[in-house]
């Protein structure tokens, strides 16, 4: 073999190896984005799921027209088997590695131990009371 075609032959190869690595910006953040253990994403919709959930518990049981809005949205939107939206019940349940109908099973299993308590629930606070005595037990000189 001739020098000529030798080099032809190492040439190609040597040049391959100072080559640039090509990366896109997606690949490269995908590599070495620090991040903790959710994206945003996966956190709005933990945030979701952990609202409706509220929801559906605090406002079980009662009377209140806007509160009881908010329970039977909340039991719609568990009790809801659509897939395709993004923020469905389901779809979240996937994305978070979460079993929907185990979910569906525990709340269920909740709102009837509640309701078979039947205990009366107990106000937190009573803001309106107390400020109406400190108001009208004041002693003017």
């Amino acid at each position: 073999m001739s020098e000529a075609t030798k080099s032809n032959y190492a040439t190609p190869h040597l040049s391959s190896l100072f080559e640039p690595d090509i990366l896109t910006t997606d690949q490269f953040l995908r590599v070495f984005r620090h991040h903790g253990p959710f994206y945003p994403e996966e956190r709005l919709m933990f945030a979701v799921l952990s609202d409706a959930v509220e929801c559906f518990q605090k406002y079980s049981g009662t009377d209140r027209r806007a509160s009881r809005k908010l329970f039977n949205d909340a039991e719609a939107w568990i009790n809801s088997r659509d897939c395709k939206w993004p923020y469905s019940f389901e779809y979240i349940c996937e994305v978070l590695d979460l079993n929907p109908d185990y979910l569906r099973m525990g709340l269920v299993r909740w709102r009837t131990n509640q309701e078979s308590r039947n205990i009366p629930r107990k106000r937190l606070r009573e803001p309106l009371r107390y400020q109406y005595r400190v108001k009208h037990n004041r002693v003017c000189i």
